[in-house]
């Protein structure tokens, strides 16, 4: 697929900031991908002001009237707006009018609208959330799931590796990712009977060389390094996300009200207000872009719903470079060859 022109499908409704930063985030991933094509999905009378009268022949816009709110039922909401931006999307997706779809919008209706526009890679039993974070080791790990699924048997924990895995080598550049499963310790007897069988699961799954696992670790090491890869289920996930989106917050408000303290000398303000836009860029969810969902025979990205016009653009940057680096593919592979060896043995 190198060289080939990349169709996305966005959301220009989706997300706090819709359409004006969602318009903005796609016009400047155009300028940064000449390979891209955009659809802007959405009511025309809406979009149409934020594109200031810009003419490009790799954007089209395509109306969609409804809008699914971010405090609405996705089942209900879909069944009952299917002319709404989300709903767009997924069709378009489902005739493979593009190759990806991106949405800062409602995360449970654009998870059911994908798996319902794309269904699942053969064999895969549960698709997945794999939300990007940085580490104090300048490399990233990636959490799967991040809520797209609750209740999780030991296979799905295995699947969510292999994906994860897939999709930290293809598109973040991670050589040979270490697995890691969330745990309360790292030993082998903690968390109960049920993350035990998980752990044998995985150790089992990752002796037959489709990942490589290196046991347990705690909330606190997944943004210390000491896994590429970090797999539990999507309940504890999206706890997870919430709560190191809440610290984060709360850490660059702090030190920006102590910089902006008038009892510090030039030079002191200067190396804190250089510090905290260094942390800003280094933990803020814009420099991720937005998070796929593994599994599905298609690519979806969900933005985080408070996302301005750079991490649409980085968004954007996620979707073209999962299809280009034929992550579903490898994926398909893997999961195939893991199903082939259980049969086997």
């Amino acid at each position: 697929m190198l060289g080939e022109a990349v169709r996305i499908a966005v959301d220009a409704m989706g997300g706090d900031r819709a359409p004006q930063d969602v318009v903005s985030g796609c016009l400047a991933a155009l300028d940064a991908y000449p390979d891209v094509r955009i659809l802007l999905v959405g009511r025309p009378e809406a979009v149409e002001p934020c594109l200031a009268g810009r003419d490009d022949e790799r954007l089209r816009l395509v109306p969609a009237r409804e809008v699914v709110g971010m405090d609405e039922s996705p089942a209900q909401a879909l069944r009952k707006k299917k002319d709404s931006s989300i709903a767009v999307c997924a069709g378009l997706l489902r005739k493979g009018d593009v190759s990806a779809v991106v949405s800062a919008g409602n995360t449970g209706a654009v998870v059911a609208a994908a798996m319902f526009a794309a269904r699942l890679l053969p064999g895969v039993h549960r698709p997945g959330i794999a939300v990007t974070f940085p580490t104090t080791e300048e490399r990233p790990v990636v959490l799967c799931d991040a809520g797209a699924n609750i209740h999780c048997k030991p296979d799905h924990y295995a699947q969510y590796a292999i994906m994860a895995a897939a999709y930290a080598e293809d598109v973040l550049g991670v050589a040979r990712p270490r697995v890691a499963l969330l745990n309360i310790g790292t030993e082998e007897g903690k968390g109960g009977s049920g993350l035990r069988a998980v752990r044998e699961h995985l150790e089992a799954v990752s002796a037959r060389g489709l990942f490589r696992f290196v046991g347990a670790v705690e909330a606190n090491h997944v943004f210390e390094g000491e896994a590429d890869v970090v797999v539990c289920d999507g309940f504890t996930g999206n706890m997870v996300l919430k709560a190191a989106e809440g610290a984060s917050r709360a850490v660059v408000e702090y030190l920006a009200a102590f910089a902006a303290r008038g009892d510090h000398d030039d030079r002191a303000r200067q190396a804190l207000t250089e510090a905290l836009e260094r942390l800003q860029t280094f933990t803020h969810y814009a420099e991720y872009g937005g998070a796929p969902l593994l599994g599905i025979d298609g690519c979806a990205i969900i933005a985080h719903g408070r996302s301005d016009a750079r991490a649409l653009q980085n968004a954007v940057r996620v979707a073209r470079d999962f299809a280009l680096r034929r992550v579903n593919e490898h994926i398909a592979t893997r999961i195939g060859a893991a199903q082939d060896e259980a049969v086997e043995t």
